[in-house]
């Protein structure tokens, strides 16, 4: 076999590989997320306190009237 075949193989079958392992990667996300096992990340961002937003008083404007 000639080492560009070989290459070519090699190749493919990297690519399979990276599709399962993206494919793995999309299912395994929500099913760990409802398992609890990113439970650690998810608490620490619930205790963290919202940041209120601020609103500046603005003057009304003429409303296009002239």
């Amino acid at each position: 076999m000639a080492l560009k075949d070989l290459a070519a193989l090699y190749g493919r079958v990297a690519l399979v590989m990276l599709a399962f392992a993206f494919l793995a990667g999309i299912i395994a996300g929500p099913v760990l997320q409802k398992a609890g096992l990113r439970s650690s990340m998810t608490a620490a961002q619930d205790h963290a306190p919202v940041p209120e937003l601020i609103r500046a008083r603005t003057a009304p404007g003429s409303g296009g009237q002239g």
